[in-house]
């Protein structure tokens, strides 16, 4: 039972972990690469110890693929919910086909909407039309060379980019490609990295706009939110000037709030809680210019739920399409509003 127990832990561990990087990297194939990977486990069973029987090898293998399809139907609920709440067509035609490179593994803290956060950028994509995606957990591409046949970088939930990108020439090639025209979108822990380390990414921050440093607002709480930039296009999914949603929400360093155009802001005096700034400015969701190229960030995106709300992906949708390019808008600052 012993050898039971533990390679039945093994098997699920791996069959599960395979169903996730080929959900989040070719989803369609998913059930496909599970069974072939149960196939390949069931002809290594000669590789057992000979006092063992089917019934003790075959079982596990089957009850770790049926742990691994319950994360496949799970992801494939959460696909329902966000292709219903997603926009249908792009609030602005592209000229031009956009290509994007969604970078989701995270060097730190693992968040548990990841998958999820790529589920809702795939479906977006072939949804709307506004953009195609190429998903990676690899930092290979992050080249110079390998930069050019892309219009953006998305980073989905990535923390501690400095551990991901320890080599200058890639730090360069990232930082080079946005100052270049290009554009960068990053969501939710996207801005958590950059400062600290032993080998920190200073310039990551100062181009992200601000670095993780803490969130006094949890993921459970509901919280109060006020839209800064009504007129800004990619505010144009809310509705009112203010608003209450559960996410996580972020207090910063490094952040400078005379470098971006604040969007969405959290109310820190309603909300009944403090943080480390001494004017209560705890900015959510913004947009900047650096150098040639175009940056939208938002807070948004540790919990799953906010992947299928159809105004944050409204949002989404409209900051993506404004750091391309196709969507006109001001990335000037603007003072910070008394709420």
């Amino acid at each position: 039972m012993c050898f039971l127990g533990k390679h039945f832990e093994i098997l699920t561990e791996s069959f599960t972990s395979l169903a996730q990087r080929i959900y989040i990297c070719h989803s369609q194939l998913a059930f496909l690469v599970v069974v072939a990977s149960i196939l390949i486990s069931i002809t290594q069973i000669t590789r057992f110890p000979s006092h063992l029987t089917m019934k003790t090898i075959v079982l596990p293998i089957l009850l770790a693929f049926c742990s691994s399809l319950s994360f496949t139907f799970a992801q494939d609920k959460e696909l329902t919910k966000i292709n219903e709440a997603l926009p249908t067509k792009p609030t602005v035609k592209p000229d031009k086909k956009h290509k994007l490179l969604v970078y989701s593994k995270p060097s730190g803290f693992r968040h548990g909407s990841i998958p999820t956060g790529i589920k809702g950028l795939r479906a977006m994509a072939e949804k709307t039309g506004a953009f195609e995606a190429t998903f990676t957990l690899e930092t290979t591409e992050f080249t110079v060379e390998g930069l050019k046949k892309y219009d953006a970088i998305v980073f989905n939930n990535t923390t501690h980019v400095q551990k991901a990108f320890t080599e200058q020439t890639q730090r360069d090639a990232i930082l080079n490609f946005i100052k270049d025209g290009k554009a960068f979108i990053g969501f939710h822990s996207a801005s958590d990295g950059g400062i600290g380390g032993k080998n920190p990414w200073n310039a990551y921050t100062d181009m992200i706009g601000g670095c993780f440093a803490g969130h006094p607002w949890n993921a459970g709480g509901k919280w109060p939110f006020v839209v800064e930039d009504a007129e800004h296009p990619v505010n144009k999914a809310f509705k009112n000037k203010t608003f209450e949603f559960s996410d996580e929400i972020y207090q910063y360093k490094g952040y400078d709030r005379s470098k971006l155009r604040i969007l969405v802001g959290l109310d820190a005096v309603k909300s009944g809680k403090k943080g480390n700034s001494k004017t209560n400015d705890y900015p959510v969701s913004w947009v900047r210019s650096y150098g040639k190229g175009r940056i939208f960030y938002s807070n948004f995106g540790h919990n799953k739920a906010t992947w299928w709300t159809p105004y944050i992906l409204q949002h989404f949708l409209d900051g993506i399409q404004w750091a391309l390019g196709d969507i006109d808008g001001p990335a000037d600052s603007l003072p910070q509003p008394k709420y």
